[in-house]
């Protein structure tokens, strides 16, 4: 008659409390309790982590995909691993403490998400583009800046009359960062310049220069090298959709962590299958 297996001893709880034990840290390592869990949640701060996690499980399991695809793309994962079949993965699996049952979450979590991204956002990815446009133009330009009007007068008209060199000129004379670039800038959005410098460059051309003004203490000069204005493109629109798909688990993450009910998902087709 054959014997029971033994069971695996377990070593002994970080906290050591006699508890059972909920959480292994990895294998023949200290395990956690549940009580020395909630208290690092607690303490660490780890509740949206766990939430946001908690609500990105559920999507994903929401999100259907053809079974075909699902092989291919487990296979596909486990190649780039380095494990092929049989053996070598079930060692694989042991090593990194999983199941063969873990691995299509792993492996098609990218395109669940991008299938729901696309169904639930692209339509609305218009109307955030244009919402965001104005953070996403950019420009590259010359700057110069100098503390004393008078010299910011005649290095304008050195530059508009005389053809100087803006380089030179912003290497010698510049009273910032300005000082090590020669002068140029960007491309860089718009947003992130002064107002007062950001303004002339949405509404100017290329190659214009501005008589010196006020921003910042300082007085400025000013030339348009290049504008850049943002285009709806496909890396445009992937990102579009990853801004409205984040601000969309974000009000479900706070919804969950204050208590409330949340919203059931909307039946989500099956994505289509793949060549």
């Amino acid at each position: 008659m054959s014997q029971p297996a033994p069971r695996r001893q377990l070593p002994e709880p970080l906290s050591g409390l006699p508890e059972q034990p909920v959480v292994e840290l990895g294998a023949g390592h200290p395990w956690l309790t549940l009580s020395e869990i909630n208290r690092l949640v607690r303490q660490q701060g780890l509740a949206p982590a766990l939430a946001r996690a908690w609500l990105l499980d559920q999507l994903l399991q929401a999100i259907p995909l053809d079974p075909a695809h699902e092989r291919q793309l487990v296979e596909a994962w486990m190649e780039r691993q380095g494990a092929g079949n049989g053996a070598e993965r079930q060692a694989w699996l042991q090593r990194q403490r999983l199941l063969t049952a873990d691995l299509p979450a792993l492996a098609c979590r990218e395109a669940r998400l991008r299938h729901f991204r696309e169904e639930r956002f692209a339509a609305e990815v218009e109307v955030q583009f244009l919402r965001r446009k104005p953070e996403l133009d950019q420009a590259v330009y010359s700057l110069l800046r100098v503390g004393d009007r008078q010299l910011a007068e005649e290095l304008y008209q050195r530059l508009r009359d005389d053809g100087a060199d803006f380089g030179t000129l912003a290497s010698r004379y510049g009273e910032g960062r300005e000082r090590h670039s020669r002068g140029l800038f960007g491309p860089l959005p718009l947003t992130a310049a002064h107002p007062e410098i950001s303004g002339r460059l949405r509404v100017g051309q290329p190659g214009q220069l501005w008589p010196p003004f006020a921003a910042n203490r300082h007085w400025v000069l000013l030339r348009l090298e290049e504008q850049l204005p943002a285009r709806l493109n496909e890396p445009t629109r992937t990102r579009m959709m990853d801004e409205l798909f984040e601000a969309w688990l974000q009000q479900r993450l706070q919804l969950l962590l204050s208590g409330e009910p949340l919203p059931e998902l909307a039946p989500i087709p099956p994505a289509p299958a793949q060549p």
